[in-house]
């Protein structure tokens, strides 16, 4: 199938072919059919698939100009909201939809100002998004579409109730899609309770997840010993991009004064870094000025760089899902990439050789 065959406009048509794309990936032929029909859709989908194209096309052909605040988008982080509105401004450049972005660590005023402008599409974190209905600077009661992205980090990240209180400020009659890497529980109660009845499931992960073009290992290493053995991983091509992903950001922010003073450069990203600072240092991470950065999961999660070269595990991943949004971030548009685990003992060993059966890999041990 090509992206001509579907029920689009030429204006999305033709900004579809300005970004080099001619057959849709497998989500998005099969969400975006769905979509245009208004159907209430529930994907489980993997990382690195075209996800936000196949929700964002089906938006921009159904939203009606000049009616503000038709949709909105949910996202966890403020990276992956930055980068859902990049590819939906991509999507909108022959139309006259206007998309804004709103999320914590940047001026509340600066984005009430471009919220005046009574965009058809907000782009945003929850924590914002209310702050803004409470201001009533945002009014969804006429909204259409209601996207959550990556729900089960929201929930992770303590938004639950703070996505109940976004629902409940939108009309019953609407058009919601939901996408989640995982479904537990609590996200299962959450479509039971919001979404219609003939709501449209896609599994697009299961038992498939995305690691085919990824090599991965594991190394027995002491764990006196990580530094250095991330250090000879550093150092094998000079010029790859890495990124290194810690349990928690004491361990980033430590990792990156003990590589420091062994005179390697490396960015450390995490939860408390302000906006500006977060820009900055995925901005000389994407140029390559500096190709090594150190991340937590969450603001990880939100990263869309297609050029990584290689993923180290510097601390185990708590389970295989994590494991595979962490790998997930290589060998992105099909191309290639190497992921590596640090194993500091049997357990750590035990795990990975765990997770390598749940997502029907072999993770081979690196001597």
């Amino acid at each position: 199938m090509k992206f001509e065959e579907f029920n689009i406009s030429d204006n999305i048509k033709q900004a579809i072919k300005e970004k080099g794309f001619e057959n849709p990936s497998e989500v998005q032929e099969e969400v975006i059919p769905v979509a245009l029909k208004g159907k209430d859709l529930v994907g489980k989908s993997k990382t690195g698939t075209g996800k936000t194209a196949a929700f964002a096309i089906p938006l921009i052909e159904k939203i009606k100009q000049g009616k503000a605040f038709s949709a909105l988008i949910v996202t966890p982080t403020r990276e992956l909201a930055i980068q859902v509105k990049k590819e939906i401004d991509s999507l909108l450049i022959y139309t006259n939809l206007k998309a804004v972005t709103v999320f914590g660590g940047e001026s509340v005023s600066k984005q009430a100002s471009l919220l005046m402008a009574k965009p058809e599409i907000v782009v945003g974190t929850p924590g914002r998004i209310l702050d803004f209905i409470s201001r009533r600077k945002l009014d969804f009661s006429r909204a259409e579409f209601l996207v959550l992205d990556e729900a089960d980090r929201m929930f992770d990240m303590g938004f639950r109730d703070d996505i109940e209180k976004i629902i409940s400020n939108f009309p019953n009659q609407r058009q919601t899609m939901l996408f989640s890497a995982t479904m537990p529980l609590e996200i299962e109660r959450l479509i039971d309770r919001y979404l219609k009845k003939d709501k449209v499931f896609f599994n697009l992960s299961e038992d498939k997840l995305s690691v085919d073009e990824v090599e991965q290992y594991y190394v027995r290493v002491d764990k006196n010993e990580k530094i250095s053995a991330l250090e000879d991983v550093i150092n094998w091509e000079k010029d790859s991009k890495t990124l290194v992903f810690c349990r928690t950001k004491r361990t980033v922010d430590w990792l990156e004064r003990q590589l420091s003073r062994r005179g390697i450069k490396v960015l450390p990203l995490h939860g408390d870094k302000r906006q500006n600072a977060r820009n900055a240092i995925l901005h000389k991470f994407k140029t390559g000025r500096i190709p090594v950065m150190i991340a937590t999961d969450i603001v990880a999660r939100g990263i869309h760089i297609d050029d990584i070269d290689n993923v180290v595990n510097f601390d185990m991943p708590d389970e295989p899902e994590t494991y595979v949004h962490r790998i997930g971030r290589t060998a992105r548009q099909g191309k290639e990439g190497l992921a590596i685990t640090f194993c500091t003992n049997a357990m750590d060993i035990q795990n990975i050789e765990k997770i390598g059966e749940k997502i029907n890999t072999t993770i081979s041990e690196l001597s």
